[in-house]
């Protein structure tokens, strides 16, 4: 379900397709079993180890993670690049890295400039971090935004489905954590306009399929987990993406990405770096924590047709920053140019 994860799967399918570059993969997950200590010993000494075997025989070394995986890597990566000299390229996952950063003492921002942001480049998701972590450190900041393989051409078999029905089914995909903003759509639940429903599909962390059940009011329904795959072709079922987020790691949400792939608008909120990818062309923002604001979005895109068409033409026109393609390049060039060929 991550985000993060399939942007990390697209970009190396992507290097390794275009045949101008070998890559070697160091899996870093710690799976799920991640809260073990000694687990999380055994994968730090793995992880290390196959990274200094490799390193004599690369050109560059990149390392993606979020915020927690590059506080606890990132300086050890960095190290052994200089100690190899090899280029080094962090990629931060998420939004909250210059939240964080911000927040700490003098001390601690000290280390972090020079054991992670003394890294050669550091590939930032928002425009928002890139500007928290202006003039910090010697790394060359680059923003390097979410991105997609965006799905197929809509299934003949959908085509044209729902427009005459305009806008009434809504769907969240991802955790199911209160942060995600799943209070607001279940406190919405007995107040939902006209014949408007929203199914939820995530891992059930913090609500049970029963949770949602009990409060759904029989119109917000749990669907189960999907897999990438089942993503792609299940959201050319609904009519609009929520995501009613409030998230402190939120950077841009790749579900936001793939709805917009999709022809969808989205309902979400105005947080973080979220407005940096959501308008009033392409969605509505609320704040949040808002429940009446959001009942107010769902009935706007429920009785306005001429509205939910607008934006679905909106985001089909947002879709185009995401593009895989785009981004593989992005990266590409920086790649030539840490090995000096540009």
């Amino acid at each position: 379900m991550g985000g993060d994860t399939r942007h990390f799967v697209t970009l190396v399918k992507d290097l390794a397709a275009s045949g101008r570059y070998s890559v070697t993969h160091i899996n870093t997950s710690r799976g799920r079993e991640h809260s073990r200590l000694f687990r999380n010993i055994w994968a730090a000494v793995s992880i290390l180890s196959q990274t200094v075997f490799n390193l004599s025989r690369c050109d560059i070394v990149s390392y993606h993670a979020s915020d927690r995986g590059m506080f606890l890597f990132g300086p050890f990566i960095v190290g052994l690049g200089k100690a190899f000299r090899k280029p080094t390229l962090l990629r931060v996952f998420g939004g909250s890295f210059g939240d964080f950063y911000l927040g700490r003492n003098r001390l601690t921002k000290l280390l972090i400039r020079k054991l992670i942001l003394s890294a050669d480049v550091v590939l930032l998701q928002t425009r928002r971090l890139k500007s928290q972590l202006a003039n910090q450190g010697l790394a060359r900041l680059v923003w390097f935004s979410t991105y997609i393989d965006p799905a197929k051409l809509r299934p003949k078999e959908v085509n044209g489905r729902g427009i005459e029905r305009g806008c009434s089914r809504f769907v969240f995909l991802g955790h199911l954590w209160k942060a995600k903003g799943l209070e607001t759509i279940l406190e919405a639940a007995s107040k939902l306009p006209g014949n408007c429903s929203i199914d939820i599909f995530g891992p059930p962390d913090e609500y049970t399929p029963a949770d949602i059940a009990r409060r759904g009011c029989g119109r917000v329904r749990y669907g189960g987990f999907l897999t990438h795959h089942e993503v792609d072709q299940k959201l050319w079922d609904y009519d609009c993406v929520v995501l009613p987020t409030h998230h402190p790691g939120e950077g841009y949400p790749g579900v936001i990405a793939e709805a917009f792939a999709h022809e969808l608008p989205v309902i979400t909120t105005n947080w973080l770096a979220i407005p940096e990818i959501v308008d009033a062309g392409c969605g509505i923002l609320i704040e949040p924590g808002d429940t009446q604001a959001f009942i107010a979005a769902l009935a706007a895109l429920h009785f306005d047709r001429n509205l939910w068409l607008l934006l679905k033409r909106g985001a089909r026109l947002q879709a185009r920053q995401f593009d895989h393609e785009l981004w593989a390049g992005k990266f590409d060039e920086v790649c030539e140019q840490l090995v000096g060929r540009l």
